[in-house]
């Protein structure tokens, strides 16, 4: 490589992507990643990613190789930093990292990266070859697919595409129709897909107004029912489920995220929280009904057509907030914030019944 031109004229042949802790935000670097592939068609562009990020970028066509971060309690820093080095053996010409922190632009340095591409927070231009300058308005302003794509700046890409790839289907998956079936579905009935969980109970809207949500779907409209969640979110899913009668509302079963986006697609519609499972129903152009409280819809709401969802938020004077329950405000009865709290069982069912005359 010739260091004294431009990076964008430079041979480019091996990148590594240190890729977002969470899977919304994963999801969101995606029309970046799809612009990369096309501006470096003979590229090897390796992922490194938190599990279960990795389910959803096996296959894709903008990554040649995924590797999972060690995670999990035994995961400790010194097997993270292991675990960089290893990946020396690939000489990478390029490293972007798009966490924030500064750990993960150390790891970064770690691979070997000739050299590497993010923003000078947290003190990173030492290990950083090309910082990208930002301030804690973007951070909190941008919408997230512009403020991941600028770290490609250095790059020269056109524009971050606006569609996203299809899922990539991997040996041993379930097919779209055995996991309806597993939830109990025929291949073509209709039916709405709520999700009520979040990264933080504080953020979610109340188990009890999703069990109203669905008992008044159900009544009112007739439509079938699914709730989508974890293993962990057991017990919360049987408690709205409860609302309904018997049978009439059905919860998903463990599967992997690029089954999971096969059911979404033949979803209705998605209802549920500022989430990843937000992100991946808008990944596959589910219509989408949104509850936002503390989270800011102009840097993190979908990334689809507006005429595809309702977003639902109060617009506080204190919103977006920075998270930090409840030091700043006040918890409501329920020990929600009220940005949550005052989202009305009303409001949502409104917000369907418009999406639907829309879409």
């Amino acid at each position: 490589m010739d260091e004294s031109r431009p990076l964008y004229n430079q041979d480019i042949h091996s990148i590594v992507l240190w890729m977002p802790n969470w899977i919304g935000d994963v999801i969101l670097t995606l029309p970046s990643l799809q612009s990369l592939r096309r501006a470096y068609p003979k590229a090897r562009i390796t992922a490194v990613v938190n599990p279960p990020s990795d389910e959803l970028l096996l296959g894709h066509p903008a990554i040649n190789t995924v590797l999972s971060l060690p995670s999990g309690t035994e995961s400790g820093f010194w097997r993270r930093v292991k675990f960089a080095r290893s990946l020396q053996k690939y000489q990478f010409d390029v490293g972007i990292v798009f966490p924030n922190s500064f750990g993960s632009a150390f790891l970064l340095s770690l691979t070997g990266a000739k050299y590497r591409l993010g923003y000078n927070t947290d003190g990173r231009d030492i290990l950083l070859t090309h910082p990208i300058t930002t301030t804690t308005h973007l951070k909190k302003s941008q919408y997230r697919v512009e403020y991941y794509f600028k770290i490609f700046s250095p790059l020269r890409m056109d524009v971050p595409d606006t569609v996203f790839s299809p899922v990539v289907k991997q040996e041993g998956d379930l097919s779209v129709r055995e996991a309806l079936l597993n939830i109990g579905l025929d291949e073509d009935e209709e039916f709405i897909t709520l999700h009520p969980g979040t990264s933080k109970v504080e953020r979610s809207w109340h188990v009890e107004r999703f069990g109203i949500l669905c008992q008044k779907i159900f009544k009112a409209d007739g439509k079938k029912l699914v709730l989508l969640g974890t293993k962990s979110e057991e017990n919360m899913l049987n408690r709205i489920k409860d609302y309904c009668p018997p049978g009439k509302v059905k919860v998903t079963p463990p599967m992997n995220l690029r089954v999971l986006a096969g059911v979404l697609k033949k979803s209705r519609i998605f209802i549920g929280n500022d989430s990843g499972m937000m992100h991946l129903a808008a990944m596959v152009g589910t219509p989408i009904v949104g509850i936002f409280g503390p989270g800011n819809p102009n840097t993190t709401g979908p990334y689809m057509s507006s005429e595809y969802f309702e977003i639902l938020t109060q617009n506080y004077s204190c919103s977006p907030c920075r998270q930090r329950f409840f030091k700043e405000c006040k918890p409501s009865p329920h020990n929600k914030p009220y940005c949550l709290e005052d989202v009305t069982v009303k409001n949502v069912h409104d917000a369907i019944h418009r999406l639907l005359k829309r879409v």
